[in-house]
């Protein structure tokens, strides 16, 4: 079955999040695959299939873990939202998702449990026993030079390219009123504000609906917008994840890495981070 975008036409995969023509939302961007759990009590009993050690991994599935070094999500029951966080090692929590969509909050911690898995086996495998001789050192070949030369200057260029891009965009981040809603964008992330509950929430795609000159009121909070401060530090814009698990079948989920440090392994003074080059 073949999607359209609704905004400039171009054909979609249902595996495409954004329209790669315009970057419209893709109201049928499917995040999860056939088999993934898509509820807290699925994924409750699908890491107790696997005999994963949750504890030891700093995963806390269906609970608001306030201690620092933790990844969970739980419902809110005051809002009805599901919340996926990051408890860092200072206690400051990072927040992953806070909306409505349980299949999409639970996918998130799915795939950080995937990943952390991941890391335990790369920090596990091909370890030299102590009494492994060193080979003798080689010499490296000058084309070896050149061609580590030639990848940082593509990378710099790159880096300086983002940067430009950045700058230009970043008068777009901030608060918007529109028909008589405040609105705050946040990378490609669009939030809007509840006066009844005096919260935000997670929403659709914005851009191609508001007025970026006129409907703007700016990047910093102040008393004359009519709605609470959006919790900036709480939320992170380079979030990544992996969209392309296409089966479990051949997933190796091996929890036996008694040895591996989940809490020391990992980087906790961070936000939220999903390698997604490890996926493709």
């Amino acid at each position: 079955m073949k999607i359209f975008c609704e905004y400039c036409g171009s054909e979609l995969k249902n595996t495409d999040e954004e329209c790669p023509n315009c970057g419209a939302k893709n109201p049928q961007f499917q995040r999860t695959v056939k088999g993934t759990p898509k509820t807290i009590e699925e994924l409750k009993a699908f890491c107790d299939s696997k005999g994963l050690k949750l504890d030891k991994m700093h995963i806390h599935i269906g609970e608001d873990f306030k201690q620092p070094k933790a990844f969970g999500i739980y419902k809110n029951e005051q809002n009805g939202h599901f919340v996926v966080y990051k408890n860092k090692a200072n206690g400051q929590r990072a927040i992953r998702y806070d909306g409505t969509d349980e299949a999409y909050a639970v996918n998130e911690l799915y795939l950080k449990i995937k990943d952390l898995l991941n890391d335990a086996k790369a920090a596990t495998s091909g370890r030299p026993s102590s009494s492994t001789r060193r080979p003798a050192p080689k010499k490296t070949p000058v084309l070896y030079y050149i061609i580590c030369i030639f990848f940082l200057i593509v990378i710099v260029g790159a880096l300086v390219y983002a940067c430009i891009a950045a700058m230009i965009d970043k008068r777009y981040n901030g608060y918007y009123e529109h028909r008589g809603t405040t609105y705050y964008r946040h990378g490609s992330y669009w939030y809007e504000y509840d006066e009844d509950t005096e919260s935000w929430s997670s929403t659709g795609d914005m851009s191609s609906k508001i007025d970026r000159e006129e409907e703007f009121i700016g990047n910093d909070y102040d008393n004359d917008i009519d709605a609470q401060e959006f919790p900036v530090d709480d939320y992170s814009s380079d979030w990544e994840s992996d969209d392309d698990w296409d089966s479990d079948d051949d997933y190796d989920w091996d929890d036996s890495y008694d040895d591996y440090d989940f809490g020391g392994g990992g980087d906790w003074d961070s936000d939220w981070h999903i390698d997604i080059m490890r996926y493709l």
